[in-house]
């Protein structure tokens, strides 16, 4: 398929989808483009219960759970190599 045939395609559906519906297609993709990350100042700001659970709670509970799964002879390295791979995803 030539880049002419995908633009030509993607006209296509777009006219098949009605208005209202691309308004909204747009409108989440403006969302996905703007950060939504806190900014250093507001996490500094947080209470400490609430700082661990923005920021670490949420990828240590699925570690945990693969790490149950899993039950590696060494799971503290385990845990940490898990850490250190995942870490992108939960930025």
């Amino acid at each position: 398929m030539s880049v002419t045939d995908a633009t030509a395609n993607d006209a296509a559906e777009s006219q098949d989808v009605p208005e209202n519906i691309q308004k909204i297609i747009s409108s989440e993709k403006e969302l996905a483009e703007v950060p939504s990350k806190k900014s250093k100042v507001d996490l500094q700001s947080l209470p400490t219960r609430a700082y661990l659970d923005q920021t670490v709670v949420p990828i240590l509970l699925t570690g945990m759970s693969v790490l149950a799964r899993e039950r590696p002879p060494n799971p503290v390295e385990f845990l940490a190599a898990y850490l250190l791979k995942n870490k992108d995803q939960f930025d």
